[in-house]
């Protein structure tokens, strides 16, 4: 493994619940009408175009305009995750080259990092809007390592939804689930990772968790 791949909103970045603010504050004014629970954990990892696809077809400029807007006013509260600088800092010793492939606008990507400080550590930066279709499709991932000049088999991926997963299956790619974040164990094992990890800084065993999965993560489904 010399490249390492990684998910953005609930992976490196506590940022989800700014997202899903975000959303709510939107939806709710445009619906006239508080979301229910359901509606709210459905919002959950899933890209603000597919959300307007789904609820607001035909609206789709307006309401996005409308997240925007709302978005921007709180996401420079956004945090990295505790432990993420200190293994990105461990990576980059060990000359690992490192790049980020997230469901989010590059510019917000781009901003968001630069204001936690993470952004240097970064070769490769894929968003929504450079692709045509987001994770679950593998289209994001294969721009990523089509971008390095690399091989699937010579990268892993890290996420904390099932679309990450998928997305890294489909794509060849080695995907291990990031359960410090907002990761939930039950649903990622749902689409067999090839591991989970607890913290961050257990990314930085991987290499030794291929013969003894044990200790950080779960065997992939047969």
């Amino acid at each position: 493994m010399n490249t390492v791949l990684f998910d953005l909103d609930g992976t490196l970045h506590n940022s989800e619940k700014w997202y899903i603010q975000a959303c709510c504050t939107c939806i709710e004014a445009i619906r006239e009408r508080e979301l229910t629970d359901e509606e709210k954990d459905y919002l959950v990892g899933k890209p603000i175009t597919k959300i307007l696809s789904e609820w607001f077809l035909g609206q789709e400029k307006e309401v996005l305009r409308s997240f925007f807007t709302h978005y921007e006013m709180i996401n420079y509260q956004i945090r990295e995750y505790i432990g993420v600088y200190e293994m990105l800092t461990e990576l980059k010793a060990r000359e690992i080259t490192m790049g980020i492939v997230s469901s989010k606008y590059r510019r917000y990507i781009v901003q968001e990092l630069h204001n936690t400080g993470l952004l240097p550590f970064f070769d490769v930066i894929v968003g929504l809007d450079d692709c045509k279709e987001p994770k679950p499709n593998p289209e994001p991932l294969l721009k990523a390592i089509n971008e390095l000049y690399i091989e699937p088999k010579d990268c892993i991926y890290i996420g904390d939804q099932p679309t990450d997963v998928l997305a890294a299956n489909a794509a060849g790619i080695e995907c291990f689930g990031a359960l410090w974040g907002e990761g939930q164990k039950e649903k990622l094992l749902s689409v067999s990772p090839a591991g989970l990890l607890q913290k961050p800084e257990d990314i930085l065993v991987i290499d030794r968790l291929q013969d003894n999965l044990d200790r950080v993560s779960c065997p992939r489904s047969k």
